[in-house]
């Protein structure tokens, strides 16, 4: 996060926690804050929020609490500046009207909705990228967490971002809309905002059970791409490793590394050899490939497919020299080669 933003967010939830520290005691004894430890807060939230060595001025601080909390005041005992309010902030609490929190509620969702409509999230070869946290606008991810662990700062410290926040953000940007026709009554999902979230769960329902009817109920509960989107993906990725087959000559997983040492298993796949037709008969290859890297030779990835943007939704074939193995005979009883005269050495008695 920029720094411009850092600061603002966290005088923010510095804010909110005196607020609510003072609604949770009105049944106790009125808090009372000292104002190192409130910068301590402050300091350590902006560390957490990317600010490099961040420097906060105790004075200005306590001007700027004093300013947006007027009923704030500040008493001296010593070297220690307290930070108390007066007694009248209970009734001033209690009188704040629902129609003032509803006007905060739609601006904090207008500016939200604008961050969202600005970003773009393009299709990416990789659901499992450190980068995760920057395909949802920092302002959505930090009201989504507010609202699960609370938008106080020591709360904000000891949760931060879970995969919980980062998954119910994506939802949110995937089924944003810019508008919305009364007519429709379906939701047309935009590729400009395709998270990785609503695409992992698409494609993992597919790989796992094929089933069509599944994937449509979530992508109607706004969770999961279409599943004709998810057939698009799956050629798109098709294309790619035929073109990366084609273009290393051999056909290879994308997945292992360059310049480690690899060995292959090789086995027959049987199945109802006895069977006198080819009808219900199979016999094939099968072959595994294990790398064996090592802390000193760990290897070298390849570099990442390549999506290309196709409208099919068939995965392609593999090239023809993979797929069509020439026969080493093509008669039903092949002469064996003929041998010229030759004569071999009798062995040697023992």
């Amino acid at each position: 996060m920029r720094e411009s933003s850092a600061f603002p967010m966290a005088f923010s939830e510095l804010v909110t926690y005196v607020i609510e520290t003072k609604r949770a005691s009105e049944d106790s004894e009125p808090p009372i804050f000292r104002l190192a430890d409130l910068c301590s807060l402050y300091r350590d939230r902006l560390d957490q929020l990317g600010v490099d060595s961040p420097t906060v001025h105790a004075t200005r601080l306590k001007e700027q609490l004093l300013f947006h909390i007027p009923e704030l005041e500040a008493h001296h005992q010593g070297r220690d500046v307290l930070l108390a309010f007066k007694k009248d902030i209970g009734a001033i609490l209690a009188q704040v009207s629902t129609y003032s929190e509803a006007i905060h509620l739609a601006k904090a969702a207008g500016m939200i909705q604008k961050d969202i409509l600005k970003r773009k999230t393009p299709l990416s070869n990789s659901l499992y990228d450190e980068s995760l946290k920057h395909t949802v606008p920092p302002s959505l991810l930090q009201f989504i967490c507010m609202i699960e662990h609370g938008a106080d700062i020591k709360s904000r410290l000891q949760h931060g971002a879970s995969e919980s926040d980062l998954a119910l953000a994506q939802l949110l940007e995937y089924n944003c809309l810019a508008r919305s026709s009364r007519k429709a009554q379906f939701h047309r999902h935009s590729k400009d905002r395709e998270t990785p979230f609503a695409l992992y769960v698409g494609l993992s329902i597919f790989a796992k059970t094929r089933k069509r009817q599944l994937i449509e109920i979530f992508h109607e509960n706004g969770i999961s791409v279409s599943c004709d989107r998810v057939l698009e993906i799956s050629a798109q990725l098709g294309e790619a490793v035929v073109a990366q087959y084609v273009e290393d000559g051999v056909v290879c997983p994308p997945v292992l590394r360059n310049n480690v040492f690899a060995t292959a298993a090789v086995d027959n796949i049987d199945h109802n050899p006895t069977a006198t037709t080819a009808q219900s008969s199979f016999n094939g290859t099968s072959m595994s490939l294990f790398q064996h890297p090592t802390p000193a030779h760990p290897g070298e990835e390849r570099k990442p497919l390549e999506l290309i943007e196709t409208r099919a939704k068939k995965v392609p074939e593999l090239p023809d020299a993979f797929t069509n193995i020439r026969p080493a005979y093509i008669t039903k009883n092949p002469n064996p080669p003929s041998v010229g005269n030759h004569s071999y050495r009798a062995p040697e008695s023992m």
